[in-house]
């Protein structure tokens, strides 16, 4: 469902930016250029929300479901449904707060870009387990990322490094075959990068998901009474 909504959207996002551009005479800086303000901000704006936000309630989801399942409580496909339709306002704050910071970072050598998404890697987790505001969930997700910061930014790396081989791949694997222009043209190129990217997110979510577990045991204090008892038992 995700996956439906992300390719749909940078479909109409592009078609409405760029509804002359082709495979053959693609020029990216002459047709944003060609845009005006009002079109560049509607297409970064566009961009922004048409690939953050099903990223997120599909992250919404993946985290919903292994909590339930280390926590024994039942699931269903229902239960996670109705969850990430009530994740969705959230998840377009977070779009904007989460994605415009990690696009300017992407565009300054890469590697800004995903150390700003590891930072923000443990908000999702932290909302499926948290009661709390959407502000407040931002802050302690920001906060539990910094206890195992290491480990989200190698994972991150790991499945930025796994996407950029599927973009190269379609690039020079599939573009070729591709028809030369038209509405087929963009989702083609969306669905091929962006299904597969879905995948590598539901692992990297899984993960996310343990780590955030693992940043609250080390948030969490040891109890006096706690360790009493347990040095009584040894």
């Amino acid at each position: 469902i995700a996956g439906v909504l992300g390719i749909a959207s940078l479909t109409a996002v592009s078609l409405a930016s760029y509804p002359a551009a082709d495979s053959k005479s693609f020029d990216p800086v002459t047709l944003w250029r060609s845009l005006g303000v009002s079109g560049q901000l509607v297409f970064i704006f566009g961009l922004v929300f048409g690939f953050w936000t099903p990223v997120l309630v599909a992250a919404r989801g993946v985290c919903r479901i292994t909590t339930n399942q280390i926590s024994g409580r039942p699931i269903s496909l229902q239960l996670v449904l109705a969850d990430m339709l009530r994740f969705i306002p959230a998840a377009l704050v977070y779009s904007l707060i989460i994605g415009i910071p990690a696009m300017i970072g992407s565009s300054m050598l890469f590697l800004p870009g995903i150390v700003l998404v590891s930072l923000f890697a443990l908000v999702v987790p932290t909302s499926v387990n948290e009661p709390g505001g959407v502000f407040a969930t931002l802050r302690h997700g920001v906060s539990l990322g910094g206890k195992v910061f290491g480990k989200l930014l190698l994972l991150t790396l790991a499945s930025c490094a796994l996407m950029v081989i599927m973009v190269a791949l379609r690039a020079y694997g599939l573009d070729p075959f591709l028809p030369s222009s038209g509405l087929a043209l963009f989702a083609m190129r969306f669905a091929v990068t962006y299904v597969p990217s879905l995948l590598v997110l539901v692992l990297a979510n899984i993960c996310f998901t343990l780590l955030y577990l693992e940043a609250r045991g080390a948030e969490t204090p040891v109890s006096p009474s706690s360790t009493a008892s347990g040095a009584a038992g040894i």
